[in-house]
């Protein structure tokens, strides 16, 4: 089959990230091409006309005639900096083939509804604590489901298959908005050959050697950009809490927008707040990596923590990430992590309640009374697993 892939792509970003996997396993049987969304030509803020995304859309469209399938993989930011000329864009890319598959990696109307458009003035005026910025928000989330149901109502009306990330967006778009060509399956990365590559002892070496710590620490992980919704806060107090072999490392880079913005106050903050907690000693700043480095931190740790706060997304990359390559996992208990574990893909794991600082310390210490044969399953072959099921889903019909 010949394929092409429309998407971010060499990049830091979680979507980019995930087209180098789907590539990478369908190129071992197919002819794929990836067509590359540049932000330059696309994004205004990033010295985009409008006249260029125009032209480069227009070009796309003519290559993507020429294959047999179309899978596009989509964040609405990816196509411009405005959600309607996103949404146009999108539709036109979409109508370029008639074997076209959108991949949804976030899904607005999943928390907002795009029948109440316009939130009323009047619930936030009669509430004593009202803000302006609550109205704000909720007028901005009713015009981004304003603008996607557009998009999901041309999805219907041309029978494109479309691709979530958990069973509750997949009831979502079929029962609020009657589009029957839609299937999901969670964001997978590694095979087992691979797996086989990020060995737990091995990893953990290279991690002891290059902090020189000794073989008796424990060690803990947290990953991904800066951000206050990771929860990295909730990490280095909960690290206070926890004895002195317990070491903290964090895996994270600015985000490119506060590259952009040269905006480093979450380092600050953090830095901070672990001298006021007094574990600014055995909390490491381990930087941005690399995939291959980052698979082999998550490996090496002894135990991964994902503390995040909600915020309403679809999935998340590191989530799967750490659910195939960890020793012990434990997340907080939000609803993308949540819909990731229905999928029952891993076993081995323990949810806390967002914030709950106590919790994730009496959970980190009793993990492996908790589970007793604490091994990674090794029966389930992730990217295989997500590789079929987009071939099949490629290859099949619209309804």
């Amino acid at each position: 089959m010949k394929i092409a892939i429309v998407s971010s792509y060499n990049l830091e970003c979680g979507i980019a990230r995930f087209s180098e996997i789907l590539y990478k396993n369908f190129s071992k049987e197919n002819e794929v091409t990836v067509f590359e969304l540049p932000r330059q030509e696309l994004k205004k803020t990033f010295g985009a006309t409008e006249a260029a995304g125009e032209r480069f859309v227009d070009n796309l469209c003519r290559e993507l005639k020429n294959f047999d399938a179309v899978t596009v993989q989509c964040e609405y930011s990816l196509f411009s900096d405005s959600i309607d000329v996103a949404i146009s864009r999108i539709k036109r890319i979409l109508s370029a083939n008639a074997n076209s598959t959108i991949t949804l990696h976030t899904v607005v109307s999943r928390a907002s509804s795009a029948e109440t458009v316009f939130p009323s003035w009047f619930k936030w005026v009669l509430r004593p604590r009202s803000t302006a910025l609550g109205y704000i928000n909720d007028l901005r989330n009713s015009k981004l489901a304003k603008s996607e149901l557009n998009l999901l109502q041309f999805i219907k009306k041309n029978k494109v298959k479309v691709i979530v990330h958990t069973d509750t967006t997949k009831a979502i778009l079929q029962q609020r908005f009657k589009i029957t060509n839609v299937d999901c399956h969670p964001l997978c990365y590694t095979t087992e050959e691979e797996k086989v590559q990020f060995n737990h002892n091995d990893c953990r070496d290279e991690l002891l050697n290059k902090l020189n710590l000794d073989e008796s620490s424990k060690i803990i992980g947290v990953f991904g950009f800066f951000g206050w919704y990771k929860g990295f806060d909730f990490a280095i107090k909960c690290a206070a809490r926890l004895p002195e072999d317990y070491k903290l490392l964090i895996f994270s880079g600015l985000h490119p927008n506060s590259i952009k913005g040269s905006d480093n106050s979450q380092i600050d903050h953090l830095i901070d707040l672990a001298k006021k907690n007094k574990v600014l000693g055995r909390t490491y700043f381990m930087g941005s990596v690399d995939d291959n480095a980052m698979y082999r931190a998550i490996a090496g740790v002894d135990c991964a923590w994902l503390p995040y706060r909600e915020v309403g997304q679809e999935a998340s990359a590191i989530c799967s990430e750490v659910a195939e390559l960890s020793q012990r996992m434990i997340v907080s208990r939000n609803f993308a992590f949540l819909d990731y574990m229905k999928f029952k893909l891993r076993d081995n794991f323990e949810f806390f309640e967002i914030g709950n600082i106590e919790e994730l310390r009496i959970k980190t210490i009793n993990y492996d009374r908790y589970h007793p044969t604490n091994d990674v399953p090794t029966t389930v072959d992730h990217a295989t697993l997500q590789t079929n099921f987009y071939l099949n889903f490629l290859a099949k019909p619209a309804s």
